[in-house]
């Protein structure tokens, strides 16, 4: 497959997969209410390690290692703790 084959696939289901959480316009209210904590707490979820773990190699290149860990180790209980 070409190069521009594959960038028109990967957009079309990047794009799919964005869509998908219109499917909840589709639910019963009853079965919105009973899904919705878990769906929000999933996007918070995936979005707060997305950046966390993106940002750790940025940290490690300014500071030291043990440092770095620390914190993070400090930002998961916090996380948890909340």
């Amino acid at each position: 497959m070409s190069a521009l084959a594959w960038i028109v696939v990967g957009g079309l289901l990047m794009s799919a997969i964005a869509l998908s959480g219109s499917v909840t316009l589709l639910l019963s209210d009853a079965t919105l209410q009973r899904v919705l904590r878990p769906l929000v707490a999933f996007a918070a979820g995936s979005l707060i390690g997305g950046a966390l773990f993106h940002m750790i190699p940025a940290a490690l290149i300014g500071a030291s290692p043990v440092g770095v860990m620390g914190w993070v180790a400090i930002g998961f209980a916090i996380f948890f703790a909340l």
